[in-house]
């Protein structure tokens, strides 16, 4: 669509003409002060044409016709006009504000919620050992089969923003950078595991052991 740039116009009018859910006004009210009034061109021109009037002898016309009738206003009543207009634009500036704060409040309880769902509040301090969630499990194609938590590790420290320094139990190598406080949950030891995984580890030397003697007899 080489063309987009005549749209361009449309595209603004009906945004600018269009009710906000944020505020409760068009665009065009807020900059104006009253709605938008819009005029059918099309109409206009039929209704000149009719009458065998172009548009500039029309308001010639017009003008004429209407300079005896219409009486100027007063300065008092312009005065009045006036002041009633920017009472109006006072209201209307009160209301947006009401409604903007009302969704930037309801955004923010939106996006709060959605933030704590699921998550649980731990008790973390400094020498803890914790796990920490795997980000690859959710974000890489086919990370299901990888597992939900990594670890244990330990906090070596805590800061202002509840971002921990954390080191590997395992080989006492710190992370490079620090993780979040929500991104963690106590790691809970048990016999049971460990048990398991000395029956895995004895497993895996005795099936070794197996295999290195089945090469050694075939040679």
């Amino acid at each position: 669509m080489s063309d987009w740039p005549d749209y361009l116009e449309e595209v603004a009018y009906s945004m600018r003409t269009q009710k906000q859910k944020s505020t409760g006004f068009t665009p065009y009210h807020l900059m104006f002060g009253r709605q938008h009034r819009p005029i059918d061109q099309d109409d206009m021109e039929l209704e000149v044409e009719e009458e065998g009037l172009s548009p500039a002898d029309e308001s010639t016309d017009t003008s004429c016709s209407l300079e005896g009738l219409v009486s100027l206003p007063t300065a008092k009543e312009v005065l009045l006009f006036v002041q009633h207009q920017d009472q109006k634009r006072q209201e209307v500036h009160i209301k947006r504000e009401e409604k903007v704060n009302a969704a930037q409040e309801k955004q923010t309880a939106d996006y709060n919620r959605r933030k704590k769902k699921g998550s649980k509040i731990y008790d973390l301090s400094v020498g803890m050992h914790v796990l920490q969630s795997n980000l690859r499990n959710e974000s890489r194609k086919g990370g299901n089969m990888e597992p939900k938590w990594t670890g244990p590790h330990k906090i070596l420290d805590i800061d202002c923003n509840q971002r921990m320094a954390l080191e590997t139990v395992k080989n006492g190598k710190k992370l490079n950078r620090r993780v979040s406080y929500n991104q963690l949950r106590p790691y809970l030891h048990s016999q049971l595991h460990d048990a398991r995984a000395a029956e895995r580890d004895e497993s895996w030397e005795s099936s070794h052991l197996c295999s290195h003697m089945m090469r050694q007899d075939t040679k």
